[in-house]
């Protein structure tokens, strides 16, 4: 009797291992196979979200957490920091973190972009906007049509190698300026010799900035062209270039 409760209890045994080995088998964590979209509350700060058919571990700083909502998954990632890890499938995915900053998802990681134009960041729809249209030189930037005008007014930046760089010196009297819809404007009526000049610009000309003469886009860049007669200073004016003399 003793010997058949022993067998009954090891069995018994056997098959509660069993049950919970396939339970463990069956909870996903970091780098286990999931499917696009997937997402779950790995535990009250931090998310187990898929990322190119694998899951990866995501904090949810804020102080919302980690949280299961009748949407789904919400992590708030209000308090996350540049370089916490996100999902490749969530690139794009952004929160304003105050009024000049934007946290978004680029690359599996989080970053934070520098939203120096009028409209800072805001939010609309839902959806956070980060106005770029205003940089630093050196700022990071991701997409290699990123343009900007530089913080003095002065410079049209581009992105090249990860970074916005001086492409155009706008050194006449309208500077690098943002048009309403966000268009920039460069303004390329006053120029140095050897300062860049965009192709379609390609032999006209424009004012030297002593005002004593004019340069004229060659092959990509301003090359001397033409001193102003004595008595005359070069005038840009109503999209004209030309040497006048003063008015009196």
């Amino acid at each position: 009797m003793l010997r058949c409760l022993a067998i009954r209890v090891s069995f018994m045994s056997a098959r509660l291992l069993l049950v919970a080995l396939a339970a463990a088998a069956c909870t996903p964590r970091p780098g286990g196979s999931c499917k696009q979209g997937e997402a779950r509350c790995e535990g009250a700060a931090s998310e187990l979200v898929c990322s190119d058919g694998r899951y990866v571990s995501t904090p949810c700083r804020g102080p919302k957490g980690c949280a299961v909502t009748a949407d789904g998954v919400a992590c708030d990632i209000s308090a996350n920091r540049p370089g916490d890890p996100c999902s490749r499938d969530d690139e794009g995915a952004a929160i304003c973190l105050g009024e000049k900053r934007l946290l978004a998802c680029r690359g599996a990681a989080y970053l934070a972009v520098e939203c120096r134009g009028p409209r800072g960041c805001d939010t609309e729809d839902g959806r956070a906007r980060c106005d770029t249209s205003v940089a630093a030189e050196g700022d990071a930037c991701h997409d290699a049509a990123t343009k900007a005008c530089s913080l003095d007014g002065k410079t049209l930046l581009a992105c090249a190698a990860g970074k916005l760089t001086a492409l155009y010196r706008c050194r006449g009297d309208d500077g690098c300026a943002v048009a309403p819809g966000g268009k920039l404007d460069c303004d390329l009526s006053v120029a140095a010799e050897g300062d860049a000049c965009d192709a379609r610009l390609e032999g006209q000309v424009a004012c030297a900035p002593d005002r004593r003469g004019m340069v004229r886009c060659a092959r990509g860049e301003f090359a001397p062209d033409e001193r102003c007669p004595t008595g005359k200073t070069c005038v840009a004016q109503g999209g004209s270039i030309a040497c006048k003399a003063p008015v009196k």
